[in-house]
């Protein structure tokens, strides 16, 4: 029997389980040595957090663990398909954790009477956050994502409802972002079938046109992650709160995203800078299927990325977590469903 403990969290409404305690020993000299070593040799802890009957199928999740670098702490991504070198939305969760269980010491990390800074360890890098933090509660934590950069423009998908144009973005992994008319296809919950299987049916086109989809400077980062469908919106001028946009991201093997997705927006943001459609000045708002948003904006644009070979900016994330509760999980592997989860595939 091996119990692991967990934090349970959401962010905007996508759920964030954080592993606390009960992680075997991980060597490795580098964060991904060790998620090598986690997959290769106790991935049960994974499957078992992450699909039913603990889990579900659009379910997230992350391992809390020391730092390898110069970083304050160190997170591995997870959910039930693999791992994830990005996660915007678990980065908000984690630093929300880290702050209201007083897992790091208050003042080492404070700025300014209510704002800490915490550098948190990816397997994309250290990102840089800080956390709005009146004494009891983290109002809103805001982070500098992975630079954003095109891979490809203005492709063209025939889909079941037609020619579908967008672009392949790297925002920590590879997406696919296309706006649609939001009377052809309206980002909503009633819509999420559709939504489903349109970004499940794009993937498997755009896996099938053979495009090497992959990064020089994280090789282990290759093919298609996701594909975000965007309603634009008008942008009152003189309202920054208003949405820019309603996005949802189809992920993996037909997951949808409850969230506005962290490193989602960076990429929406990054793009429209890239191509023009914004300035750097831009307060940029994204809301989720369910009505929750992110704030972004562009904090850097003299960045070269991809070893040097793109142009690229970085994207500041603005978003909040909740706590939900703790979880203490029996792990028997004499429990021939349990141990390592199921799915029942969409």
């Amino acid at each position: 029997m091996h119990t692991i403990t967990t934090v349970e969290t959401h962010t905007c409404g996508e759920p964030f389980r954080v592993v606390t305690g009960g992680l075997p020993s991980l060597p490795g000299k580098t964060l991904l040595e060790k998620r090598n070593c986690l997959e290769r040799e106790h991935d049960y802890i994974r499957l078992s957090l992450m699909r039913e009957p603990r889990g579900h199928y659009d379910m997230f999740g992350g391992f809390l663990l020391d730092p390898v670098e110069n970083g304050d702490a160190a997170v591995l991504f997870m959910n039930p398909s693999g791992y994830t070198d990005q996660c915007g939305h678990g980065i908000i969760a984690i630093v929300t954790l880290l702050i209201q269980l007083r897992k790091l010491p208050d003042e080492h990390y404070r700025l300014k009477p209510d704002l800490m800074s915490i550098r948190l360890e990816t397997t994309v890098g250290i990102l840089e956050t800080e956390a709005c933090w009146n004494g009891q509660k983290v109002e809103y934590v805001r982070f500098r994502n992975t630079p954003v950069w095109i891979l490809y423009e203005n492709l063209t998908i025939n889909s079941s409802m037609g020619p579908i144009t967008g672009d392949i973005v790297f925002n920590g992994a590879f997406n696919f972002f296309a706006e649609l008319d939001p009377i052809v296809l309206q980002v909503k919950p009633e819509s999420s079938s559709r939504i489903i299987e349109l970004g499940g049916e794009i993937k498997e086109r755009i896996q099938k046109m053979g495009l090497d989809i992959s990064s020089e400077e994280f090789p282990q980062i290759k093919g298609l992650h996701g594909v975000d469908f965007v309603n634009v919106r008008q942008k009152d001028p003189t309202d920054e709160t208003k949405p820019n946009q309603k996005s949802v991201l189809v992920l993996g093997h037909k997951q949808i995203d409850r969230s506005p997705c962290g490193s989602g927006t960076a990429g929406r943001t990054g793009l429209l800078y890239l191509k023009g459609r914004i300035s750097p000045e831009h307060i940029f708002v994204n809301e989720s299927i369910i009505g929750s948003t992110f704030k972004a904006k562009i904090v850097d644009t003299n960045v070269r990325a991809n070893c040097n070979t793109k142009k690229a900016c970085v994207v500041e994330i603005q978003g909040q977590a909740h706590l939900l509760g703790k979880s203490e999980w029996w792990l028997d592997p004499d429990d021939e469903i349990g141990y390592r989860g199921f799915v029942i595939h969409r």
